[in-house]
């Protein structure tokens, strides 16, 4: 489980012509800056958590299937593939290789999913690959690797078989989890597979030619040539780097062509006049510590009123009616209404009761992630107990990285924290907040119940652009940007 707050900033800079010995067609070189607000530091697909690394990953590694411009998903490694019951058969392209020039085979795939469902791995989003006849099982250590459902038929054809239907399968092959690993390269990184330039290998648009992170960081990609597959990188190199902040002015001298945009900047982005494309997939949601009396927990959810901050969220928020942001597509998810319903003379009846019975929350506080909105909906909810409750609540603004441990090890009274679909996938979003489940109606239960979760507002990932570049809205399906599909306008 991960907390992710984060922005990267994608910049497109200079174009020039370059001839190649032997081709006649003439290429114009895009250079693409993406600026992150954060290291990648692990380019490891299995164990990749980031955007910002598995925005790399996604550029240097292929995967079966991608999406196509459209929102499709399409075949890419895969030449083709079919589904017989539970069985999917793969055919895979026969001139696919990674750039030391070994083929890319079906045991490549057979051994990435191997990985990711080992327990020695602890891959984060290993919950994606249960629906994986024996994956589960592997995973949780009751059961042989050899089990598992997935079978390298011959160099070119791989058969996974599942032990039930999942309609987001075939999204979860599109990922970072289930990307490919060399199994002799993979042993010959000796641990340090993904962690540097010499142990990162590439089969995908592009590979790493410098990876820089000592006085700054720097990833810079080049277009693979031997590249055969149908996701041709559109442009030449691309630049990842860190420590970049003056977005708008660098939209404003046209020193960058797009650029992921921050909460705080969207609005006087917007402003200027430039294009944007947002992402809806951050759900920020209220957490009431479980070892707090169950009637308690009862008397504080049902006296908050999304009403009561609606109006001090940005323009790139939304409340949340649901726990699910749009990105994941959450078919039948219900309502918090259902689960919760605000009722604030019921409460206050029930909080008399219990101060009544020896209850003292004297001292108990909200803690929060460090934004603007975040901070302005704490006070709102504050604000509400008060009026509500006459209970007077301490707040605490707590740094990422500090919220992260705050969740993680359930260090808190009261909690504000944002969970993100980074990969686009209902399992992968699960696994953020702590659950392997993939059904909808048993997590949404256990959220509510368990974890006595409330869901505040939604944000969204921004992007802003200069209008020089093509296919922006076309390359952000799954949440993670395709950058090898941008074309630079001539």
């Amino acid at each position: 489980m991960i907390f992710k707050r984060f922005t990267a900033t994608l910049l497109v800079a200079l174009m020039i012509i370059l001839s190649f010995s032997g081709c006649e067609e003439n290429y114009k070189e895009a250079f693409i800056y993406i600026e992150f607000d954060r290291t990648a530091e692990i380019l490891d697909p299995q164990l990749a958590t980031t955007t910002e690394e598995l925005t790399v990953c996604r550029s240097v590694f292929d995967t079966l299937l991608r999406y196509d411009g459209f929102g499709k998903i399409v075949p890419s490694a895969a030449e083709s593939y079919s589904k017989d019951g539970l069985v999917y058969t793969f055919k895979l392209k026969k001139d696919g290789k990674w750039t030391d020039g070994t083929p890319l085979t079906a045991d490549d795939f057979l051994y990435g999913i191997e990985r990711a469902v080992s327990p020695e791995t602890s891959a984060p989003y290993a919950n994606s690959l249960f629906s994986i006849k024996g994956a589960e099982e592997i995973y949780g250590g009751k059961a042989e690797l050899s089990s598992l459902g997935v079978t390298a038929v011959d160099e070119h054809t791989l058969k996974i078989e599942l032990k039930r239907d999942d309609p987001e399968f075939l999204k979860v092959l599109t990922s970072a989890i289930t990307m490919p690993c060399n199994r002799k390269y993979f042993e010959g990184c000796m641990g340090k597979y993904g962690l540097t330039l010499d142990t990162t290998p590439s089969c995908g648009s592009y590979y790493i030619k410098k990876w820089t992170s000592n006085e700054k960081f720097l990833i810079r990609l080049a277009k693979n040539l031997e590249f055969t597959g149908d996701f041709e990188a559109n442009s030449m190199r691309i630049y990842y780097t860190c420590g970049e902040k003056d977005t708008l002015g660098m939209l404003e001298n046209e020193n960058t062509d797009l650029m992921y945009i921050s909460t705080e900047d969207y609005d006087k982005i917007a402003a200027a006049g430039f294009e944007m494309v947002s992402t809806k997939d951050t759900c920020y949601a209220l957490f009431i510590n479980g070892d707090l009396d169950e009637e308690v927990r009862k008397a504080l959810l049902t006296s908050v009123d999304h009403s009561g901050f609606k109006d001090k969220l940005p323009s790139t928020h939304s409340v949340a009616d649901t726990i699910y942001p749009s990105i994941v597509g959450a078919e039948g998810a219900k309502k918090v209404t259902e689960y919760i319903k605000y009722a604030p003379e019921e409460a206050a009846k029930l909080y008399s009761e219990l101060i009544k019975k020896g209850t003292d929350l004297s001292g108990i506080t909200i803690k929060y992630p460090s934004d603007s909105a975040a901070a302005a909906v704490a006070k709102s909810v504050a604000a509400q107990w008060q009026q509500n409750l006459s209970l007077f609540i301490n707040i605490e603004e707590l740094s990422p990285a500090a919220a992260t441990s705050t969740y993680n090890f359930g260090s808190y009274d009261i909690l504000i924290a944002p969970f993100t679909a980074t990969t686009g996938t209902i399992s992968a979003y699960h696994a953020e907040l702590g659950f392997s489940d993939t059904d909808i109606a048993k997590a949404e239960k256990a959220l509510y119940e368990e974890l006595h979760c409330y869901p505040l507002y939604f944000t969204s990932t921004n992007i802003a652009s200069i209008h020089t570049v093509d296919n922006l809205k076309s390359c952000l399906w799954g949440g993670i940007v395709d950058v090898a599909m941008l074309i630079k306008k001539r």
